[in-house]
This record gives C-alpha cells, structure tokens and sequence, in this order.
C-alpha cells in the first residue's frame, strides 16, 4: 500500500515539474562547449546599461527551414539571457515583414530601410505542392536605444561552405553579433583613429564604404606625417594603399607610435598593375619605403603577384562568338583571388571569404622584434606566386586556368604583429634632432600591426549608373557581397576594444550528426521502443490505480 501511494506521489511530482517547467528560470548548462553560457564580457556590459533597449527580431516565421529555426531559436534563447542578467529593461519584439506590413508599397519602404541598416533579404526556395516557392527572409534584427538604432545580421559565416556549416557559423557568432550591436549603441568613449591621406592618391569616394562603417564606433582624423611631429593623441592608425614614399622621418614617427603601445593597420601593395590597352594586365615593383620597418619586425611584403586557380571573383571575358558578336561569358579570374581566414584567430574566425585583388604574399623573417605573429588571411593551395614584372593577358579564359601549373602553394596574405615593439632607430643617428625627444628604443606596452598585402581589400567601388559607392567588398559581377567589411571592423575591434569581447567569437557549437548507418541498422528497435514504452507506462499507471481503488474499496 505504501509503495502504491510512494508511486503516485512521484508521478504527480513529475507531472507537476514538467507543467511548471516552462515558468522555472533555472539552468544548468552542460554542453561540452558551455553554449548556454554568457560571457563575462557579456555580463559586464549589461551591468553597465544605463537605460531601456529595445529590440525587434526580424528572423520570424512558422515555416522557416530546419536550419533557420535552429538560428531563430538560438537567438531568442540568447536574447532571453540577456533579459534575465540586464538590470535594465530589454524588450523583444518579433516582426513577420508580411504580417506587419500586408500593403506592398509599404513593405518595400520597410525593406530598404532594413537594407540601409545592413540586413539584406535572404530569398529561400522551399518545395510546397511539387512547385518552387520563393521566400524572403530577414536572418537579423534591429536594437534600438532612445533615438538611435542598429541593425545586426545573425547570418554569418563562409559562403564557401555547406549551408549547414554556415548557420552553424552563425550561431557560433550570435552571442558576440548582438553585444556588438548593443555597445555601440551604448559607447561613451570613442577612441580615436588616423587615416594617412598625404601619402595615397585614392579617390575619397572609394574609402566612403570603410569610413562609414568605422564612423559608428571611432572618430576618424586626417593625418599629415609631413606636418606632425608625433602621432600622440591617436589609438590606432590605418594605411590604405599608399603609392608616395615614406621618409625616414614618417617611417620614425610610425615606429614611435608602435613602440609606445599604438596600434595600425597597414593595406599596401606588393606590386603595381597596369593595363595594357586591349592585350591585358602587367605588374611592376612597388616600393613606398616601409619595407625596412615590416622587415625588422618580423615580415616581408613580397614583389610579387598571387593568382589563385581554385578560389577566384569572376569577370565577363570574351569566350568566342556569338553570330556576329563577341560572346561574353563569367569566367574565374585568378588575379582576383578570395581569402579565407584563419579561424583559430578570433578576428577571421566563421568569416565569409575575402575578395582579394592583385594580392602579394607576406612572409615571416627572423627581424628582431620578437613579436607575435599570427597570420589572418590566406589563399588556397592552387596559386601561382609571380615575382613582378609578370603578365596576364584577358586572352586567357577559366578554361585555361589548368589548377596543375598553379603549384606556389597556400599563400598567407594578412599577419598580426602584436607584442612589445623595439624600434628600429636604435642606435641610429637621426637627421632632425627634435624627432630624437621622448625617443623610446623597446616599449613596456604590447604594440599590435596587422600588415595586408592587398591595397583594394579595404576599398569599396563605384556603381556605373548611380556613380556612387558599392558596399565594401561587393563583387559587381557575381552580385555577392564578401566579408571585407567585417574582416576590418573586427581587426579594429580586436585592436582598440577590450578584447574580452571577441572571446564569444571563440566559442565551438560543434555538430553532432546523427550516425546514419547506426541509425539504419537498429531502425526497428528504436521504432519497437518508441512504440512500446508509452503503451508499458500506460499500463503501469492503470494497473496502480486499479490496484489502489481494489485496496482502498474493496472492489
């Protein structure tokens, strides 16, 4: 009788959890990889909130496939995190794009404006009826803080790879995707960044695609290394593809802000191209006098020119004729190599490809720095490493592109440097003795440089009927936008912020794919027990209560 009794207290307790559980905010997380968990960083910074925020998800739907209702679960599990550990109020709406706006006119004004705020429609073909249905979806969502608003992407990751390793990449990312939007809606102190304009000739609108992307978080100043002194007053510097030499008096004014602690992102060009009317293109050497510097730090720019036959942007060459026109046809083009990034590094890792143009490799060499070198981005395996002066003539077609004469190997194309920098200058009498004051030999501060052997990589192009600016790194011809974008906003996040953040980037949800051939072998068993087990636990719970009502009253 008592066991009796002891078993429907346990099965009312259990029956009683299971309906509260929805209402119990305790959890335990016991992945191997703490996928649950939120970073300290993360925690910080919502302690550390000083109003409301508002937060409308984007990624909606019933009918989404089964790898986009994994994300949008990931995402409001996230999102749920953040509302139980912010001491402020974090309000999340979900918004059906189709549901909220029935009217046409005013779902593609709501369209554009998601666009403006870098969440592009995501268009799916699903199978419904033995026909093609075409969906659009938005895989992100829009913070919004008093007045001001951003717009976080949630689908991240290599466009390269399979779809299922992409929205696992993304998921990966959700946590530092979203706490990078919340702090910059959220920053106070913004640090500050110096462009070196004197020394390049590139047009200002082809730098308008990074500078509005770095204006969000850092304010950005011109720099005339002829007319400063010091760089002091700056955090980080940035080179974009300078074609004027470097004296030696900017190249001590640059190693004085490395050795103190300063941080700069170098975008240069191991060689020149040009065209040649109507055959192709041609490479010579390009020297801008920082070769000494990056050597004695421990890297070389190479002269040289890396085509890719295996990982390659596309454009429109002539394949033959068509009647009596030229047939133009997409093809591989190698000069345009895509670089994949290094994802044991916090600032590549789950990036899509880097569109890469007229690239040069970057070596290792002893130098005597010291310093930590990582490299960040990197070619495939089929490449070609000319040293300049080299050719390609627009004559040659994808079909030409024979993977077996492209041997060089996978060539690293980015480094980070970071470490206590010693300056070259030691020992080393200067021309003006002003520059010689506050002169710092070895810094007691780590330094970090990130070196680019690709001078368009942070350069957006020009739309030939608007004239205006394309997104940084978009491909004109394959109409696919690459990560340029988010390579540099992470480098410059990894360099100027506290780096505590970019440890949620660390984070491994690794898959575990069911095995398939298991699964077909013990197929019956596993359907006999699904079917057996409800019905014997059915069972059970009769028989007790019938044992019970036979105890208690006799019948």
């Amino acid at each position: 009788m008592k066991n009796i009794r002891a078993w429907i207290l346990f099965l009312f307790a259990g029956l009683l959890l299971l309906l509260a559980s929805p209402y119990i905010l305790v959890r335990w997380d016991l992945s191997e990889e703490k996928k649950f968990t939120l970073s300290e960083s993360t925690l910080a910074t919502l302690q550390a909130l000083d109003g409301p925020i508002r937060i409308k998800v984007y990624l909606a739907g019933s009918d989404l496939p089964g790898g986009f209702k994994r994300l949008q679960k990931a995402s409001y599990a996230i999102l749920q995190d953040l509302q139980r550990n912010s001491p402020q109020t974090i309000s999340i709406e979900t918004v059906d794009i189709y549901q909220a706006y029935p009217n046409s006119d005013e779902r593609e004004k709501q369209i554009f404006v998601l666009d403006s705020l870098g969440l592009p429609p995501t268009n799916l073909v699903n199978n419904e009826g033995g026909k093609q249905v075409q969906q659009m979806v938005f895989p992100g969502l829009v913070i919004e803080k008093g007045n001001k608003k951003t717009g976080v992407l949630l689908l991240k990751g290599n466009q390269l790879a399979s779809p299922q390793e992409v929205l696992n990449q993304s998921v990966e990312g959700l946590e530092y995707e979203i706490m990078q939007g919340i702090q910059s809606l959220t920053q106070t102190e913004r640090k500050k960044i110096g462009f070196f304009l004197d020394h390049s000739r590139v047009p200002a609108i082809k730098q308008m695609g990074l500078i509005a992307s770095l204006r969000k978080s850092y304010d950005l100043y011109p720099v005339d290394l002829s007319a400063s002194s010091t760089l002091d007053g700056l955090d980080a510097i940035c080179v974009i593809q300078p074609d004027r030499t470097f004296s030696q008096s900017d190249q001590y004014k640059i190693d004085q802000f490395l050795v103190k602690g300063g941080k700069g992102i170098f975008f240069l060009e191991g060689v020149r191209v040009d065209t040649i009317q109507g055959q192709g293109l041609v490479s010579s050497v390009m020297d801008v006098g920082l070769e000494e510097l990056l050597y004695r730090y421990g890297v070389r720019l190479n002269a040289n020119w890396v085509k890719d036959a295996q990982l390659s942007g596309m454009i429109p060459l002539e394949v033959g004729n068509f009647g009596d026109k030229a047939n133009l046809q997409l093809m591989p083009w190698p000069a345009f190599p895509l670089l994949t990034g290094n994802p044991a590094s916090v600032i590549t890792k789950n990036l899509d490809a880097i569109y890469g143009k007229f690239v040069s490799s970057i070596d290792t060499v002893s130098g005597s720095s010291g310093l930590k070198k990582t490299p960040l981005l990197v070619t495939s395996s089929y490449t070609q490493a000319q040293k300049a002066p080299a050719t390609l003539p627009f004559a040659s077609t994808g079909k030409e592109f024979n993977p077996a004469q492209y041997k060089s190997g996978p060539q690293v194309i980015s480094y980070l440097l970071e470490g206590p920098f010693q300056s070259i200058f030691a020992n080393r009498p200067l021309q003006q003795d002003s520059l010689a004051k506050g002169f710092v030999a070895r810094g007691q501060q780590a330094g970090a440089l990130i070196v680019v052997g690709d001078g368009d990589l942070a350069l957006n192009g020009i739309d030939p009927n608007t004239k205006g600016p394309t997104p940084l790194g978009f491909d004109p011809f394959a109409k696919h936008t690459y990560a340029n974008r988010d390579f540099i906003l992470n480098a410059f996040h990894y360099l100027l912020d506290d780096q505590k953040a970019l440890l949620a980037r660390n984070k491994n949800i690794l898959l575990r794919p069911l095995d398939k051939a298991k699964v077909q072998e013990g197929r019956s068993f596993y359907q006999l027990l699904n079917v057996v087990v409800p019905v014997a636990f059915g069972i059970l719970i009769s028989l007790l209560v019938i044992l019970y009502r036979k105890h208690k009253y006799g019948a």
